[in-house]
């Protein structure tokens, strides 16, 4: 008995020691790669076009005229453009979530990456805030009864819980706000145009509008000075075209999907923005009273001026909802980028490690808490009467964003002088950005001066709101890099010495033989359905 007891004991004991190698060997959860093409494709879109574009383009039409703000979103656009392809290059090289940081840091130097990642964190968060202070701007359009509070503490509560239903949820949520702003933008422009010329409108006869407010009162409010006012908040309506570099690391197939979202920006910035501003310089003056400005007591979305003004009065109202959604749709993006780069933060030991942590639905569930809570006691400062707090905001998230941007150009430039060092080709990569290394240095210089220049117009007279919206984030990033470079005493790295290896993309010969045909197929088939595909992969 004693020896069959004996062999028992053993016998557990095995079980015992197997149970707890199987516990040690088990995988903690990750990130996952659910995001679809469609779901990229709209999110390309979904993150840039928001209540920056559907608002306050109003506010760049009051600061520098329908001239003025054109060129300043031109030059924005132009910036942007380089700067999609260059962490697209990057991101589908090296498919990481938060790819940025990550970028800089290995590219560049240990605290200019820590810098530039919180940076963009905070610079999210604030837009979250300032999304959700925008929604009882948006409502005055319907009632003033109902406390503003109240609106944005639910929508804040709904974007919570579809980013912690994970990155299918958040992404689906996307793709249909995305849709409906696409075509939303497309209405208003035909609209725009056919009202321009007169065709409808909301007098008899119908007014011919064509270059008119061109002329009185003007193309320019504050010549060249207004358009370098207008560049922040045509800044922050641009905010979120490097989410696509962000999503990679949780897209099915970033080495395809990437590139096609990215090759398509151009397109975008042409139509969306450029096209809307245009139309928008047409019907409107840039000094109507409904314009977002400091001193205006009822702000109206230009969207919603135009219908009206084409005698669509029941349409502005539908288009003040879509305006609804624009903002909780940028708010979505805002609150699904900031909470990856804090556990992107979290995994390079630059944050908590609890904030790395990844639930089973693959969220970093404390990191999206984390920056819930930062969103919330920004929105709190909200309660201060007068509208002085979303134009400080906007002004400081939009000036974090030259700083993001410059940053990226930089790891990126850096990223193909050691491609070279270390002789690896171009040819390696899965997109590549065109004439290099030309965006790069056009990128960095004009943030640089852009985001030194922007609140100039503020120092005569002395503005302190607009000081410290303009300046204040700078100082705090300024005054961080300095300290990271104190206490860590990080160097840059070396071109020979970056690491152009760790988590380099490694598909299975089985996907890319599978994509491979897809590609195929794109280029075959009747001559409709190539360009059917076309149009859609443009417009999505």
């Amino acid at each position: 008995m004693s020896n069959e007891k004996h062999q028992v004991d053993q016998i557990s004991n095995k079980e015992i020691d197997s149970i707890i190698e199987i516990e040690d060997h088990v995988p903690e959860p990750k990130l996952k790669r659910t995001l679809k093409a469609r779901h990229l494709a709209m999110i390309s879109l979904g993150g840039v076009i928001g209540q920056g574009l559907f608002l306050s383009a109003g506010g760049n039409l009051n600061r520098a005229g329908p001239a003025g703000a054109l060129i300043a979103y031109a030059i924005i656009g132009f910036i942007v453009y380089w700067v999609t392809f260059s962490l697209g290059e990057m991101s589908t090289y090296i498919p990481v979530s938060g790819s940025f940081t990550v970028f800089c840091r290995r590219f560049v130097d240990t605290s200019f990456g820590t810098t530039i990642g919180y940076n963009y964190w905070a610079c999210w968060s604030i837009i979250v805030a300032s999304e959700l202070t925008a929604l009882p701007l948006v409502m005055e359009f319907w009632t003033d009864r109902v406390p503003g509070w109240a609106w944005s503490g639910i929508w804040l509560v709904v974007i919570y819980t579809l980013n912690v239903f994970g990155a299918r949820s958040y992404g689906e949520a996307e793709y249909w706000f995305s849709v409906i702003k696409i075509v939303a933008v497309l209405v208003f422009i035909i609209v725009g145009c056919i009202t321009s010329g007169g065709l409808i409108g909301n007098t008899t006869p119908h007014e011919v509008y064509g270059f008119k407010y061109w002329n009185d009162p003007g193309a320019f409010s504050n010549g060249a000075l207004g358009v370098v006012n207008a560049f922040v908040l045509a800044s922050f309506s641009m905010q979120g075209t490097e989410i696509v570099g962000i999503t990679a690391g949780e897209c099915e197939n970033p080495v395809k999907q990437v590139p096609r979202a990215i090759r398509n920006v151009f397109w975008r910035i042409i139509i969306f923005y450029l096209g809307s501003v245009f139309i928008m310089g047409m019907l409107i003056p840039y000094d109507d009273p409904r314009n977002l400005s400091g001193s205006n007591s009822v702000t109206v979305s230009p969207f919603t001026i135009v219908f009206g003004k084409a005698g669509l009065q029941s349409v502005a109202h539908i288009m003040n909802t879509v305006i609804l959604i624009t903002v909780l749709s940028c708010a979505n993006s805002g609150m699904y980028v900031s909470s990856r780069m804090l556990c992107a933060l979290s995994n390079e030991g630059l944050a908590h490690r609890k904030l790395s942590q990844i639930s089973r639905r693959g969220v970093p569930l404390y990191s999206l808490t984390c920056t819930a809570l930062v969103c919330l006691i920004t929105f709190a400062t909200s309660f201060i009467p007068g509208k002085a707090l979303f134009i400080v905001l906007t002004n400081l998230s939009g000036v974090a964003g030259f700083v993001t941007w410059g940053g990226i150009c930089f790891s990126h430039y850096r990223f193909r002088k050691a491609l070279k060092c270390q002789g690896r080709t171009v040819k390696d990569l899965p997109i590549t950005t065109p004439f290099h290394p030309f965006g790069d240095l056009f990128g960095m210089v004009a943030c640089v001066v852009i985001a030194l220049m922007a609140g100039y117009s503020y120092f005569v007279p002395p503005n302190a709101v607009g000081l410290i919206g303009n300046y204040g984030g700078l100082v705090c990033i300024l005054i961080l890099f300095i300290v990271l470079k104190f206490w860590t005493k990080s160097k840059m790295i070396p071109i020979d010495e970056i690491d152009l290896d760790t988590g380099r993309a490694d598909y299975s010969s089985d996907l890319m033989t599978k994509e491979g045909e897809e590609d195929d197929s794109d280029k075959t088939g009747p001559i409709w359905k190539r360009i059917w595909k076309k149009f859609v992969y443009i417009v999505t």
